[in-house]
């Protein structure tokens, strides 16, 4: 059983689509980073991949 409070990795990588300024995606900031808006959902850069949110 999940929770909310865990954290999902992404279907693609950072190797995939790298996220910044000219990406396509929405920024949005959360707390003490960015996240980028992605087919409905939050991305958020972690070491060698994306977090869901």
């Amino acid at each position: 059983m999940s929770t909310d409070c865990e954290k999902k990795i992404a279907e693609h990588t950072v190797a995939e689509h790298k996220h910044g300024e000219d990406c396509g995606h929405e920024a949005v900031k959360h707390e003490d980073h960015v996240d980028y808006l992605h087919d409905g959902h939050k991305h958020a850069v972690h070491e060698d991949h994306y977090d869901e949110h």
